[in-house]
């Protein structure tokens, strides 16, 4: 399977302006998760798109944080309601940041656009790089669903992206839907604190099967 990074930045540059997401922050796993002395520890948005999660994080104090996008047109949506927000436009397949710098990744909606098996453990790759040990990584993203539209948009799909899951959407993206295993084998690196599946409404406006993940960095045992 190989999608092209660019095609991908050009969908999310036309619709930056009118796309919304509806994934909720648990700012109660940060809370259980980092001590509160670690408030002023770096929190990464990889993905942050136009600054949703960003702008909740600053209402609630947080604002050591840093947005990562690799579309401008989100970027600029972003820029506009958060301006004292570093944001970093990065290429879509690195974090351009320093090993061991950040307390936190989140990776909201952010699997489901990388399609490639191979990109995604890049990227897990990456995140486990740029954390401090004992980082938590915070990911949520879709399911695989079970209902008839789904199942047929990934049979029709699976023969040329060689992954069930994946599939295009008629405005021009592919995107990827994940089985929980995958997810398990994807974090395999890191210490699981949570699992928790629920329904999210999409940026089309449907339902979907979704998960949120709560990992830590594992601590040098050297």
């Amino acid at each position: 399977m190989n999608t092209d990074v660019a095609t991908q930045i050009d969908y999310w540059d036309r619709v930056a302006g009118e796309k919304s997401f509806s994934h909720p922050l648990r700012l109660d796993w940060l809370k259980r998760g980092i001590d509160l002395s670690t408030r002023h520890s770096t929190i990464v948005d990889y993905g942050c798109g136009y600054g949703r999660t960003l702008k909740e994080l600053w209402r609630n104090g947080y604002h050591n944080i840093v947005g990562i996008d690799f579309s401008a047109g989100m970027l600029m949506r972003s820029r506009s309601e958060l301006p004292r927000v570093p944001l970093v436009r990065s290429d879509g397949r690195t974090l351009p940041l320093r090993a061991d710098s950040v307390a936190v990744v989140l990776l909201f909606a952010v699997l489901t656009c990388i399609p490639e098996s191979d990109e995604q453990q890049r990227l897990i790759a990456g995140v486990s790089r740029v954390l401090q040990p004992g980082g938590l990584l915070y990911i949520s993203d879709l399911l695989m669903n079970e209902d008839e539209r789904n199942r047929a948009r990934y049979k029709e799909h699976v023969h040329k992206y060689g992954c069930y899951g994946v599939f295009e959407l008629p405005e021009g993206v592919v995107v990827r839907h994940h089985r929980k295993q995958w997810i398990e084998e994807l974090t395999g690196a890191f210490e699981t604190l949570s699992f928790e599946p629920f329904v999210v409404t999409t940026m089309n406006g449907n339902t979907s099967a979704a998960f949120q993940y709560l990992g830590r960095k594992r601590q040098n045992l050297e």
